[in-house]
């Protein structure tokens, strides 16, 4: 696998996430001065309204974005400009910074994915507007996922810092995702789910071990293969479903999926799956009635295949 893409949920992650910011914006970038015990921390992170996306690579964080959700205390974006006359009073906003990529990994390819993990967050928590104060020089990236500049750049005081401010309002927000999720009422389900890229001919699923979580094909297309062999059973394109049995069995995958191409995978965990079905059953029977109709069609194929 590439890189997978989630929030920060283990203390050992967002150690990893201070270290890789220090690593970023003082050793490789020279933005800034370094700390004694190389870490780069502020009060914000110590929030609960705080969450942090990151790609990691193997177990290793490789990129990471921080998200504040607005409360009492303010946004981390708030200290550098005055983002909140530019949008309605009673918007729910957020702000994301700290966007880092060590060197070895930079690429569009994990950027928008970092970048899409925190649209998909913003949309579990209702944000209508999202703050965002970038170093200029990634402002072609920020402003192609429709983030648009709505003031100068200046340098910020205390750091000598540039500074450009951007803002997002997501009500016009296009995605496919978001329609999947929306076309198929599953927002409850939406902050559970983990950005999985695979690059063409990678496994994804061998046949015989025990999964964990089930797929959803984003961007690209895999191919089912009958176990052991390179026979094509099938191939599953944007919007379909895949390894739906681990949420429900401890049974052994039945059949090898490998990408075909570059792919971009939603990932459900099983132990969130199980949780959001525990606490919202209407929603976890809506999701298992749709995999289960595309199980009994992979089932006939495989069964069709063995034939041969």
């Amino acid at each position: 696998m590439a890189f997978q893409i989630k929030l920060a949920d283990t203390p050992d992650l967002i150690e990893q996430v201070f270290q890789l910011r220090h690593r970023v914006f003082v050793e490789q970038g020279g933005y800034l001065p370094p700390t004694a015990d190389g870490r780069m921390i502020d009060r914000f992170d110590a929030y609960p309204t705080t969450f942090t996306v990151v790609a990691l690579n193997g177990s290793k964080v490789v990129g990471a974005l921080r998200l504040t959700l607005d409360s009492e205390v303010g946004v981390p974006a708030d200290e550098y400009f005055d983002f909140r006359q530019r949008i309605p009073a009673n918007n729910f906003v957020m702000s994301a910074g700290m966007f880092c990529v060590t060197e070895e990994f930079r690429g569009i390819r994990l950027a928008l994915g970092l970048l899409l993990m925190a649209t998909y967050f913003a949309a579990s928590k209702g944000v209508t507007h999202v703050f965002a104060p970038i170093n200029p020089e990634i402002k072609r990236l920020i402003t192609n996922m429709g983030f648009r500049v709505i003031g100068e750049e200046f340098v910020e005081t205390h750091t000598g810092v540039p500074v450009l401010p951007l803002l997002h309002d997501w009500s016009g927000l296009n995605d496919y995702f978001m329609d999947y999720v929306k076309n198929n009422d599953l927002q409850d389900f939406l902050r559970d789910y983990e950005n999985w890229y695979y690059n063409a001919g990678e496994a994804i699923i061998r046949a015989g071990t025990i999964g964990r979580e089930a797929f959803i094909v984003v961007d690209g297309t895999v191919q089912v293969l009958l176990a052991g062999t390179d026979q094509v059973i099938a191939e599953l394109g944007q919007g379909e479903v895949f390894g739906e049995l681990a949420l429900i069995t401890e049974e052994p995958r039945s059949a090898d999926v490998v990408a075909k191409d570059n792919v971009r995978l939603m990932v459900l965990p099983k132990e969130a799956f199980l949780k959001r079905f525990l606490d919202h059953p209407e929603q976890g029977l809506k999701l298992l009635g749709m995999m289960g109709k595309r199980t009994q069609a992979l089932l006939h194929q495989l069964e069709a295949a063995k034939g041969r």
